[in-house]
């Protein structure tokens, strides 16, 4: 997560750098660390948090 509110979701991969996806979670400025729990990433800023359910692999 960036400072922006922008969240990039990357594969993990000792190799290479691989982005999944990427998306403006919040607006404003965030310093807050995102916490994934399962399949949900949440995130929060000073004003405002928000939950995101993310696919699972079948």
């Amino acid at each position: 997560m960036a400072e922006n509110g922008s969240v990039a979701l990357l594969q993990a991969d000792p190799t290479a750098h691989k982005e999944l996806t990427s998306f403006f979670a919040l607006k404003g400025k965030t310093w807050n660390h995102p916490v994934l729990v399962g399949d949900k990433l949440l995130v929060r800023n000073g004003s405002e948090a928000a939950c995101f359910a993310l696919p699972t692999a079948p």
